[in-house]
C-alpha cells in the first residue's frame, strides 16, 4: 500500500478535538470523540472538509469507516451553542458556518471511495446525516435517527434522509420530528448489516476492509458513476456507467478477469 499525501499525513498526525484517525491497509477509520455527547462543532467540520479533501487526490485510502468511541450515543448533530451564536447574516460567504457544513456534507457523499458508517447509540440531526450519505451503513437495536430540525425552528434534511429510509419515512422523520428505531431502520432496507451493538464497528471495519480489497481503478470509477447517476433515469443512468466501463484500462480488466479484453 502507498503512503498517504503530505497533506493527509498532517491531518492524521494532527487529530482535531473532536475526531481520531487513523490510517491502516487501506482503511481509513475516523472516529467521533467528543464526549459527552459527539456534538460536531465548526473546528471538526474544518478537519472533516480537509481530510475528506485531501482522501480526494490520494491513492493510500481505498475506504473510509466513521464510527463513534461512545457507546450510547453516536452523534447528537450540530453543535447548538455555536448555531445560537449564528445570526445568518453571512449566509453563503466564504467564513460561513453553513456553507463549510454543506460543503463537507458534499465532499462526504462524494468522496471517490466508498464510505462505511457504523451506527452505535443515537444519531441526530446531523448526526444522522453522515449515514445517510455513505455507502454502506451498519446498525443495531440501539441505532437510532432523530430529525428533530422542526422543532428547532429549522429547515433541511430532507434529501439527506430521503435517499437512506424513503420519502414516506423521511417525511414522518421530518415533519414529525420523530425518532425511527433501528428496527425500523432496518425494515426499510437502511443498513447494509443489522449485527449486535457490540459488534456494529467490527463488522464496519470488516466491510471496510473488504472494499478496501477491490482493484483502486475500478472502485473509484464505480463510486463516481453511482453519485452522478443517482438522480437519474435507468437508461440515462446506465450510458453513464457504460461510458465510464469505457475508461477501465484493458490491462486492469485483464488482471481481474485473465483472458482477452472484450
Amino acid at each position: 500500500m502507498s503512503t498517504p499525501n503530505p497533506n493527509l499525513a498532517a491531518l492524521l498526525a494532527n487529530d482535531s478535538d473532536g475526531w481520531r484517525a487513523t490510517l491502516a491497509d487501506a482503511v481509513l477509520h475516523i472516529r467521533l470523540a467528543n464526549p459527552p455527547v459527539n456534538a460536531i462543532n465548526t473546528a471538526m467540520w474544518h478537519w472533516l472538509h480537509a481530510t475528506l479533501t485531501a482522501v480526494d487526490d490520494d491513492g493510500a485510502v481505498r475506504s473510509i469507516v466513521i464510527t463513534s468511541d461512545t457507546a450510547r450515543l453516536f452523534s447528537a448533530g450540530i453543535d447548538f451553542k455555536e448555531l445560537r451564536k449564528d445570526d445568518g447574516a453571512s449566509f453563503g460567504a466564504p467564513g460561513d458556518r453553513r456553507k463549510l457544513v454543506r460543503e463537507t456534507l458534499r465532499l462526504l457523499y462524494s468522496v471517490p471511495v466508498p464510505v462505511v458508517v457504523g451506527v452505535r447509540g443515537a444519531a441526530f440531526g446531523a448526526g444522522a446525516v453522515l449515514p445517510a450519505l455513505a455507502d454502506l451503513v451498519v446498525g443495531g437495536p440501539s441505532t437510532t435517527f432523530t430529525a428533530a430540525e422542526i422543532d428547532r425552528g429549522i429547515v433541511g434534511g430532507s434529501r439527506f434522509f430521503a435517499r437512506l429510509v424513503g420519502e414516506p419515512l423521511m417525511r414522518k422523520m421530518m415533519l414529525l420530528g420523530c425518532t425511527v428505531s433501528g428496527a425500523d431502520l432496518n425494515r426499510v432496507g437502511a443498513f447494509a448489516e443489522f449485527v449486535a451493538d457490540e459488534e456494529i464497528e467490527a463488522v464496519a471495519l470488516s466491510l471496510g476492509e473488504r472494499l478496501a480489497a477491490k482493484h483502486p481503478v475500478v472502485m473509484r470509477l464505480m463510486k463516481r458513476a453511482h453519485v452522478e447517476v443517482e438522480n437519474m433515469g435507468v437508461i440515462e443512468g446506465y450510458s453513464i456507467e457504460q461510458k465510464y466501463s469505457v475508461i477501465v484500462p484493458a490491462s486492469v480488466r485483464d488482471d481481474l478477469v485473465p483472458g482477452p479484453s472484450k
